[in-house]
Order: C-alpha cells, then sequence, then structure tokens
C-alpha cells in the first residue's frame, strides 16, 4: 500500500487503487487522550497503594517468616511495585490489548494507526511508548507537545520512530453496516468486486461522511456493470444510504 500526505488528512491507497482519507487528529485531541490515560493510570495506581496499605499495614505475618527488616521490605514490594508496574505499562499494555486505543484516546474519539492506514504492531507500540522517555522530557511532555505542534501530522518523536500516526475515529450505524455486509453475501458481485467491498467495510468506521460517499460512488460505478439482480440492486441501496449517513 501507499500513502500520500496533504494538510490534516492522511491518504491511504490499496493495492486495488482504491483511495481512503483519514482525518489527521490534532495536537488538542492529542492532548486531551493524554490527560485523561495520565488521570486514569494514576487513580489505578494511587488506589493499588492504597488498598495494599491498608491490607498490610500491620505486617506480622511477614515478620513470622522473616526478620522484621526482610519483612518490611517485602510489604513494600506488594505495595509498590504494581503500582509502578500499572504507571509506566499503562500504553503499551493497553494499546496492544486495546488495537492501538485506550481509554483517553477512546473517548476523545482517536485511534493510533500506521502510515499505511493498519493497526500498528507490537513492535511499533512498543518503540513508541519508549520514546515517551524523551518526549517527556523535561516534564509534562514538553518536547512531545512541542514536536507535535511543529511537525506535519502533529505526531510526537515516538510516533516517527514508531511510523504511526493518531485519527480521528469515526463511528456509523452498526445495523446498517450489517445490511451491507449480509446483502453482500446474497449478491452475485465477483470475488474481486466482493473483496473489495469487505475492505472498504472494514475502513468504513474511519472515513468522514465526504469520503464515505466519495468512496462508496466509486463503488458503486466499478461494480454497475454486474448490478443485474434484484439482489444486487438491493446491495446498491443499503450502499447509497450507509454513503449518505
Amino acid at each position: 500500500m501507499e500513502e500520500n500526505q496533504v494538510n490534516d488528512l492522511i491518504y491511504v491507497n490499496s493495492a486495488d487503487a482504491m483511495s481512503y482519507a483519514l482525518e489527521i487528529a490534532g495536537v488538542g485531541a492529542r492532548s486531551y487522550a493524554f490527560v485523561l490515560d495520565w488521570h486514569i493510570r494514576l487513580l489505578v495506581a494511587l488506589l493499588w497503594i492504597y488498598l495494599a496499605a491498608f491490607l498490610f499495614y500491620d505486617i506480622s505475618i511477614f515478620s513470622t517468616l522473616f526478620e522484621e527488616d526482610t519483612a518490611n521490605a517485602a510489604a513494600g514490594w506488594v505495595v509498590f511495585l504494581p503500582a509502578v508496574i500499572v504507571y509506566f505499562f499503562y500504553h503499551p499494555i493497553l494499546e496492544i490489548v486495546m488495537h492501538g486505543t485506550t481509554p483517553g484516546k477512546r473517548t476523545a474519539g482517536v485511534r493510533l494507526i500506521t502510515l499505511e492506514g493498519f493497526t500498528p504492531g507490537i513492535g511499533s507500540i512498543l518503540i513508541r511508548n519508549i520514546f515517551r522517555l524523551i518526549d517527556g522530557l523535561p516534564g509534562v511532555y514538553t518536547v512531545g507537545l512541542l514536536v507535535a505542534i511543529f511537525t506535519k501530522n502533529h505526531v510526537r518523536i515516538g510516533d516517527i520512530a514508531a511510523g504511526t500516526v493518531l485519527v480521528y475515529e469515526k463511528h456509523t450505524g452498526k445495523q446498517t453496516l450489517s445490511d451491507v455486509a449480509q446483502q453482500s453475501l446474497n449478491s452475485s458481485l465477483s470475488t474481486e468486486n466482493y473483496d473489495l467491498l469487505l475492505e472498504l467495510l472494514e475502513r468504513w468506521q474511519q472515513l468522514g461522511k465526504p469520503q464515505r460517499i466519495h468512496l462508496g460512488q466509486q463503488f458503486l460505478n466499478k461494480i454497475g456493470d454486474e448490478l443485474l439482480t434484484d439482489d444486487q440492486a438491493q446491495l446498491k441501496t443499503h450502499l447509497q444510504k450507509l454513503a449518505g449517513e
């Protein structure tokens, strides 16, 4: 796949010569998602420290097995180590598990993708998060924020290293998408056009209304010669309706 970028859109060209335009998330959306995630991970870490300290306040259970100093050290590890893991590994773990999103990103309506338009793999996510050590300097993500402000795609150093970008995530009605998918199964589309339709539906949620209308019409023009049966005509109707949402 090839990609070309202009202004605040990233254009992704598939092997079928279909062009998809995804809106790049600005610094405001990026900052909003980060602030939400920062509060979530901080609250979870503090909650664990509070609960663990409460549970292990009386460390006599340790001192029966170890010396007092060893018991204090063991209790300290139990209280603070999980909190440290939650705080520092929150982003990479959730971005892997949630396929490029976190609770903060999802609330802000943004998603992490590669420059080719795919969900980033584990390697890219780990590289992106390792560079938080640089982006976070000298504090409150000053370096990352400044780089995101002045770079073309509003990306920080971690994104540049990993080849990733944040885009706005668009949502469409599940029922209408289901209608199109079901209707495509009942039609006699060629294998090539059926695969093309599945690719289009897979990317649909990330497209804005103008892109949906354009790509929907582009696909309908491509399969125009095949629309000979009632099933295919219904498929055309469903796709036109979906493009207009």
